[in-house]
């Protein structure tokens, strides 16, 4: 029969292995909540990482219209470079000044509109992409409205580009002439400077939210936001500047409208609207 110095003895020990034990178990236990909290924190820094990836609109080759290049505005985000070397011919052709108020190109000269008065109406594009569009006040008012009632029929409409100052469209027209070769083919997809409804700030490109990567494309006219569009735009005063086979020769261009809903914007565009 063990004595009573070897039962505390015994006992002693039992309650060193339960304690090593116990200690043990809350080691592995604390390991496993820190391991655990990395592979938490390693996964969300690769999910937000991934979600603020810049998703630059790729290059889509029109489908409806018939066979024509490319609208240089298809890139929207890419800044464009002004021609330094151009053919005489092509350079000597450019509309300057247009004293008698005449069309170029089948464009029509319009004003310049307030750069101060216009208002930001969306941003398009992220990070060093990224830049805010703006139109008229009052264009601008009737376009948000015209998007929350295309959102209450579950369209999502996303404005692609709206106001553009004279020297950023001469950059763009410039870049059509370097592709194509002459003003005239280029303005067939660009009007030249001072004859964009762009500056006016009473124009606007428009796209399907739905439909990435589409932007300022063919594609566009297949979208539930050019149905939708093509219905109530006008409830809104906005219309289809360039449609198929416009009496202007302009390329057929789905995506962009112009607001014709005061009386100033509708006296602008009226050389437009009612030309033979």
């Amino acid at each position: 029969m063990p004595t009573l110095n070897q039962f505390n003895k015994k006992l002693k020990n039992m309650r060193f292995w339960v304690k090593l034990r116990s200690n043990l178990l809350f080691l592995v236990a604390l390991a496993l909540i820190v391991l655990g909290l990395i592979l938490n924190g390693y996964a969300g820094i690769k999910f937000f990482s991934s979600k603020t990836k810049t998703s630059v609109p790729e290059k889509t080759e029109p489908v409806i219209a018939k066979p024509s290049p490319t609208p240089d505005r298809q890139q929207p985000l890419q800044e464009p470079t002004l021609l330094t070397e151009s053919p005489a011919s092509s350079l000597a052709s450019l509309p300057t000044e247009n004293p008698e108020n005449e069309p170029k190109f089948g464009h029509f000269p319009y004003p310049e509109g307030d750069r101060q008065q216009m208002q930001i109406i969306a941003s398009y594009a992220q990070q060093q992409y990224q830049r805010f569009e703006s139109l008229m006040p009052e264009a601008a008012l009737a376009l948000m409205k015209m998007i929350y009632a295309a959102r209450d029929d579950r369209v999502w409409i996303v404005p692609v580009s709206g106001f553009r100052p004279l020297e950023y469209q001469e950059k763009l027209f410039h870049r059509q002439i370097k592709r194509l070769g002459s003003p005239e083919a280029a303005a067939k997809l660009s009007a030249p400077p001072g004859y964009s409804e762009h500056h006016t700030g009473y124009a606007i490109d428009l796209t399907d939210g739905n439909f990435p990567k589409q932007d300022i494309t063919y594609k566009f006219a297949e979208t539930d936001a050019f149905q939708w569009l093509i219905i109530h735009a006008g409830e809104f005063g906005f219309e289809l500047s360039f449609p198929e086979n416009n009496t202007q020769g302009i390329n057929y261009e789905p995506w962009h409208w112009r607001f014709i809903g005061s009386s100033k914007a509708e006296q602008i565009f009226s050389p437009a609207r009612f030309s033979p």
